[in-house]
């Protein structure tokens, strides 16, 4: 199948700015079936959707002068249908001549592009082979803190460094997750707050998916500048985060991890070197998002941020 420049664009972009096997590429425009599809069934998370900033930016980001500014300064005439904006704010539909931006942030960005395993992923006995054909169930903590950090910590160097895009959001994932976006109707109508053990799990997982991607993000830069110098702080400022919950949680993996984060150097031109680090660090991520329970993670507590601290107002139908 042969897409339009639009998907090239997106694509190259991701796939030239990180390690494609450690990084989900973007949601194959083919097979996304759109957020209205999922709100066919899951009418209060779509409700609660598109409360949200992922929902508004579809209506409003070409809008606001500073998009527009930096649009300018990147060659961007068409915000929602051109380059490095397309990547991360919208999500697109189609092929050829008939693809387009179709939604803001959507389900199908977080949870995979739907259309092989829309049928499947609500039956208990097919969730398994849902997973298989590109869900990403809820149970998947890695690969949602993946998708999140992939674009929060904007994969594109010559974005920031031209335009005066920011360098990165200050995503942490239990406040950015349980605040406004929060969509947690399986148990009914109400928007139940998540369990200690599902905060423990995000807040653990989420400290080391952001210094995973900050170490990506330092080693593709490729000069001492906007760039750089901030994805280098954030290693820097990841990792003591990292060894704060070690501190209280003396699990291998987490021993590990500091031990690989403060093996490497960073610095410019250390891509191979940081690069290992990170796909060794993601891969601790996976296991302790795969084989411990919310329970043995107890010990941070006192590190999670509290509700006070979360982005944005909850959704109440």
């Amino acid at each position: 199948m042969q897409f339009t420049s639009l998907w090239k664009i997106t694509l190259g972009l991701l796939c030239s700015t990180w390690m494609i096997s450690q990084v989900k590429a973007a949601a194959d425009p083919t097979k996304i079936l759109g957020p209205e599809s999922c709100g066919n069934c899951h009418k209060q998370e779509y409700s609660a959707w598109k409360q949200t900033h992922h929902y508004k930016t579809f209506d409003d980001l070409h809008r606001r002068p500073s998009a527009m500014q930096i649009a300018g300064k990147m060659g961007v005439q068409r915000i929602k249908s051109e380059g490095a904006c397309v990547q991360c704010h919208y999500t697109s539909q189609g092929s050829g001549a008939e693809l387009k931006p179709i939604a803001g942030v959507s389900c199908e960005l977080c949870h995979g592009a739907a259309k092989d395993w829309v049928r499947l992923h609500n039956v208990k006995s097919t969730q398994a082979k849902a997973k298989e054909m590109g869900w990403i169930a809820p149970d998947d903590v890695y690969a949602l803190a993946a998708n999140c950090f992939q674009c929060h910590t904007i994969p594109n160097e010559k974005l920031v460094n031209t335009s005066g895009h920011a360098a990165f959001s200050p995503i942490e994932l239990v406040s950015w997750s349980q605040g406004e976006v929060r969509h947690h109707f399986m148990s009914g109508a109400r928007n139940v707050p998540n369990t200690p053990d599902r905060l423990r799990m995000l807040y653990v997982v989420g400290r080391v998916v952001d210094l995973e991607y900050s170490m990506r993000g330092v080693a593709k830069s490729t000069e001492k500048a906007v760039y750089a110098v901030n994805m280098a702080k954030r290693v820097v400022a990841a990792k003591e985060k990292v060894k704060a919950i070690f501190a209280v949680l003396p699990k291998d993996e987490l021993k590990e991890i500091v031990a690989t984060a403060d093996g490497v150097a960073l610095k410019l031109n250390n891509e191979a070197a940081l690069t290992d680090a990170a796909n060794k660090i993601s891969t601790l991520a996976q296991k302790i998002s795969s084989t411990y329970k919310g329970s043995d993670l107890a010990a941070v507590d006192p590190q999670i941020p509290p509700p006070s601290e979360y982005k944005g107002p909850v959704f109440s139908p």
